[in-house]
């Protein structure tokens, strides 16, 4: 009996455990200031096709104040670039269009990865963008390779983070 009401009372206690880190674990992975995130890793044999334009689209659902756009780049580790060429349109609700030349640091001059790696997995965040007032309304980001080949080698992903500063 005694043994019976342990073995009961421990796996209700493990439950409990397993219930409240579940919980903090989604509460802390949920960040209200983040307004958009997407990232599209689908590019053939890690390969950004010089003419290939990535589009992102999304819905501010009401005037957000003081909000930074952010490039996530994904790339293999050892990227044998210091920085990437690229060109960023950000189409706002009135229509308006904004070209954007950005100039990606991915290593820094002493050969470190200024990425965030695990294992040969490596993501670079540069804010390309701050807007004053993100106000409501339909936007389109459309990022594009500028690089001088015919594609830029072990990319990964790019993706575009939109922020609310804090």
């Amino acid at each position: 009996d005694f043994f019976y009401i342990f073995i009961v009372l421990n796996f209700k206690l493990m439950k409990t455990k397993f219930i409240l880190i579940a919980l903090v674990f989604v509460f802390l992975s949920c960040n209200k200031n983040k307004v958009y995130d997407d990232f599209d890793s689908s590019f053939d044999n890690n390969r950004w096709d010089a003419s290939d334009v990535r589009v992102f689209e999304f819905e501010n659902k009401q005037s957000e104040g003081v909000c930074d756009v952010k490039l996530h780049f994904g790339h293999i580790s050892g990227f044998q670039f210091k920085q990437v060429p690229l060109e960023v349109e950000i189409t706002a609700p009135d229509g308006k269009t904004e070209m954007l030349p950005v100039t990606l640091k991915l290593i820094d001059d002493s050969g470190k990865d200024l990425g965030d790696c695990s294992g040969d997995i490596c993501d670079v965040f540069q804010t390309i963008k701050t807007f004053q007032n993100l106000e409501k309304g339909k936007y389109k980001v459309a990022v594009k390779s500028k690089f001088a080949g015919p594609y830029l080698p072990n990319v990964l992903g790019v993706g575009i983070v939109v922020e609310k500063q804090k």
